[in-house]
């Protein structure tokens, strides 16, 4: 008698195991997005021409967007607030295609690229207009 009750019990737990339904693995969270980095370049007044410091920060700039797979690169100028506001556009559009270029001509996928001039707007030090700062011409190249 003993030995068909421990069996039924043997029985009963071994369907109790059965039925219930096994804890579902969690998902693993998705991967971190990589850290966006960003490079800037600085520009002479009224200039869209690259220095040598600025090409070597090109340069740095491309080598990690090279090694990022399906990177985004963002190249956004800039200018100071010397001059009128239509042509601070122009020349902030004209500097973001030269870092665009010299991106390019370092391996970076022109498609991966997205450029947009910003003229006076986004001043990394605030001036009244018409003033002259250097740290306001410049263009960023944000790699996400």
């Amino acid at each position: 008698m003993i030995k068909s009750l421990l069996a039924i019990v043997a029985i009963a737990f071994a369907v109790a195991a059965c039925d219930q339904s096994p804890q579902a693995a969690s998902p693993a969270p998705p991967p971190a997005p990589p850290p966006t980095k960003y490079w800037l370049v600085f520009f002479d007044l009224n200039s869209a021409t690259i220095s040598p410091k600025g090409a070597q920060t090109v340069t740095e700039a491309a080598t990690i967007a090279k090694g990022m797979p399906n990177s985004r690169v963002t190249v956004s100028g800039y200018t100071d607030t010397d001059g009128p506001p239509a042509y601070n556009m122009a020349l902030s559009l004209r500097r973001a295609n030269a870092v665009k270029d010299a991106l390019v001509s370092n391996g970076v996928s022109p498609a991966s690229i997205t450029v947009s001039g910003r003229g006076e707007e986004g001043l990394l030090v605030a001036t009244p207009d018409n003033v002259k700062m250097e740290s306001n011409r410049r263009v960023q190249i944000v790699i996400q």
